[in-house]
């Protein structure tokens, strides 16, 4: 009996340490001062903040023009639980023990409360279904000391609470049927939204059908028999547009039992973490790692999984905040801006083509809706509205017009983004399928929007990323996003125009992006953000210095000159991406040591510590919550800023381009699973002293490896090894399928 017992406290202790030093288990005893900064749990097709009043579905908006919104659906699946007897029912403040705790590997919250008292535990687990993604799921079980013997005035029941928030101000509900304890006569409601975002695109409203396991209009009491030691009980909600995949998914879901039912969700889980992406990070650095995965879990739960019970619908778009959140202003109304393609894009990519593929066909879907939007400005081609949503059409909040009408940038911005995924990619298909149309109508809209004169070209009126100075002349940023998205326009068009007889169009293209204006102050050696920017003004955030990394546009001298003198004047509270993006430039010239400051800037005021959800500004300022855009410059500061690494077309080549690498403060080395390019999937490790890449593909697949004077042919399956101080690697795709 004695051994039994050291057995047990050994296992006790060495759990507690396992948790305490897991990178995926984000555990505490308090909850967040603000609750906007729970855990967003989503699928992809539905979304929920964790005690928060809303879920919100792919594509559901409601509201006219700039009015337009996700559609708050009350969160049904936000059930509490209570213990109780004849009595009453036991409180919160009666508990010994409380703990909270987000799971990223498996993909679920769950909170446990202990009644030493009474030798009970509770325990509530909720998550949005991976594979039976239409599915929400409440699990909660009470589970009975065996070391406690069960008092006089034992629990007979648990109390199950719907806390759902206010009732809906997007949506018209009907309850098609009340549902009862009978199987399959499940409690049915039809939602309609209530006013259309623009006619011409939406001629309807939109429908969708919830359906539930149970009513929980009034606290269910469900009882525990005398004698049982565990009691559960799980509630679950099926939603989509159409009433027949809603219900299939409530029978398909609850023919499994509560083991098989979580083992499908955390299955596919472990399948993104152990075959589509991960970090791993050694050294002394577990905060940090922690605040990776998160990153990593908010950006991907908010994608659906590529595979599924029932086909996946189109998928409208990665906003700012995902897909949880969409209601508020602070939430940017659950709309798509140019912080998909820049921001998100780059490290979506890695997680899998597919997954990079919805980001851009949300663009390519809604092409009309841009042709439009030019057309209705008064220009040619497709200008992608800042702002979008379900039809692709202009809903920049009606506070801000001059936002709408200035930041041309958003549709170059899409062309740069569409050149990077096909420079990683090789997939030519989709170049001419997807792209061409794309840059094609870009190019087109540059065309009409530019002013020439003489030998110059020039952006006017316009607003950069730094909306702090509106209409203004000669953006430099805009000016080199646009330079690059009518390149590729040109080079894209000699390769998928069927006619090739555009010639003189793309001339055109090449002509104008040759005469832009690139604005270079001769004495001072740097770009002024704008014609007439005023030396030493404040700017919002990272803009000028974004030629370096990501554009790659200027990495010159005047580039270093450039973070030295935009670091002094970007106002403090800015957006969490702009210090990612210091780093990351910093560590791309020869005072890389300046980087490991701002990488730091870049996530320790962002981040809150419970579940490590991102806030858009530092603590003490207002600003979003979930905000997937600092996520993702933080990732890219990671992975291409530490990382050197960089995907490019250099004419007609592909070129996968590495740089020696360095590794962040307290960090011995950064483990990559899976870096891909063209067909192959390669394993990645950086530390200081060197960059090992490991690739695998088709037998038809070979690459040629420049470094310095030397070139060696590389086969379909290769391992490159750059050490520090050595010249960098040019891996030049030669031959695919």
């Amino acid at each position: 009996m004695f051994k039994l017992c050291l057995v047990l406290i050994f296992w006790l202790i060495w759990s507690t340490r396992a948790d305490l030093l897991d990178p995926y288990l984000l555990k505490t005893q308090s909850l967040p001062s603000d609750l906007n900064f729970m855990p967003s749990l989503s699928n992809g097709h539905l979304g929920y903040t964790v005690f928060g009043d809303a879920i919100f579905m792919n594509g559901v908006y409601n509201g006219a023009t700039g009015n337009s919104k996700r559609a708050r659906i009350p969160n049904w699946i936000n059930v509490r639980t209570e213990i109780c007897d004849q009595f009453g029912c036991l409180s919160n403040d009666q508990a010994n023990d409380i703990s909270y705790e987000m799971n990223l590997r498996d993909g679920y919250f769950r909170y446990r409360t202990s009644f030493t008292s009474i030798g009970i535990t509770l325990e509530q687990r909720t998550y949005p279904h991976r594979y039976y993604n239409r599915a929400l799921v409440y699990e909660v079980s009470a589970i009975s000391n065996n070391t406690a013997a069960l008092p006089n005035s034992a629990p007979k029941y648990l109390k199950l609470s719907q806390e759902p928030g206010k009732a809906s101000d997007a949506f018209d509900f009907v309850v098609i049927n009340n549902g009862s304890d009978a199987a399959e006569d499940y409690r049915q409601v039809r939602g309609r939204t209530k006013v259309l975002e623009l006619k011409k695109f939406q001629p309807e409203l939109q429908k969708i059908h919830v359906i539930f396991s149970e009513s929980l209009e009034q606290p269910r009491h469900v009882m525990w028999p005398t004698g049982q030691p565990e009691l559960r009980h799980r509630v679950i909600i099926s939603i989509d547009r159409q009433e027949s995949v809603a219900l299939k998914e409530m029978k398909d879901v609850l023919r499994l039992n509560d083991v098989a039912l979580l083992q499908t969700h955390t299955d596919a889980w472990h399948e993104f973490w152990d075959k589509s992406f991960s970090i791993e990070i050694l050294g002394n650095a577990l905060e940090l790692s922690r605040i990776v995965n998160a990153g990593i879990f908010y950006l991907a739960s908010s994608l659906p999984a590529p595979n599924s019970n029932q086909p996946n619908e189109p998928y409208y778009g990665l906003s700012p905040t995902g897909l949880a959140r969409g209601n508020l202003e602070a939430d940017y109304e659950g709309h798509n801006f140019w912080d998909t393609e820049i921001w998100m894009l780059p490290v979506v990519t890695q997680f899998g083509y597919d997954y990079a593929k919805l980001l851009l066909d949300y663009r390519y879907k809604h092409l009309e809706g841009a042709r439009y939007n030019a057309n209705a400005t008064g220009y040619k081609g497709a200008r992608f509205p800042w702002e979008s949503a379900y039809t692709g059409t202009e809903v920049t909040n009606p506070c801000c017009p001059e936002v709408a009408q200035q930041e041309i940038h958003i549709s170059p911005d899409i062309s740069f983004a569409l050149q990077k995924f096909f420079a990683q990619s090789n997939d030519y298909k989709w170049l001419c399928e997807r792209a061409w149309p794309i840059a094609a109508e870009v190019a087109e809209f540059l065309v009409s929007r530019a002013s020439c004169e003489e030998q110059n070209c020039h952006f006017r009126h316009v607003m950069g990323p730094d909306e702090d100075h509106a209409d203004i002349d000669d953006n430099v940023y805009t000016n080199a996003v646009a330079k690059i998205a009518l390149d590729f326009a040109a080079w894209t068009g000699g390769k998928c125009d069927s006619n090739n007889n555009n010639t003189e169009l793309y001339a055109k293209w090449r002509h104008l992006k040759d005469r832009l204006v690139i604005l270079h102050d001769v004495d001072l050696d740097y770009h002024p953000q704008h014609l007439g920017y005023q030396l030493n003004a404040i700017v919002k955030q990272a803009d000028t210095i974004l030629l370096g990394y990501p554009l790659q546009f200027d990495t010159s001298s005047t580039h270093l000159n450039d973070l030295h003198y935009y670091a002094n004047v970007t106002r403090e509270s800015g957006p969490a991406m702009t210090w990612s993006m210091f780093a990351a430039n910093y560590l791309a010239t020869e005072e890389d040591w300046r980087a490991h400051n701002y990488f730091a800037r870049g996530y320790q005021s962002y981040v809150r510590p419970e579940f490590k959800v991102w806030s858009e500004t530092p603590v003490g300022y207002e600003g979003s919550a979930n905000f997937l855009t600092g996520i993702g410059g933080f990732l890219q500061a990671l992975i291409f800023g530490y990382g050197g690494l960089n995907f490019a077309r250099v004419d007609d080549k592909l070129q996968l381009q590495l740089v020696s690498p360095k590794v962040p403060l307290n960090v011995d080395q950064v483990k990559v699973k899976f870096i891909q390019f063209a067909d192959s999937k390669c394993t990645w490790s950086f530390q200081f002293e060197n960059s090992t890449m490991n690739c695998c593909g088709p037998s038809n697949q070979h690459f040629e490896l420049i470094q310095g004077s030397n070139r060696t042919k590389l086969g379909s399956n290769f391992t490159v090894t750059l050490q520090i101080g050595h010249p960098p690697m040019y891996i030049n795709l030669l031959s695919s399928s």
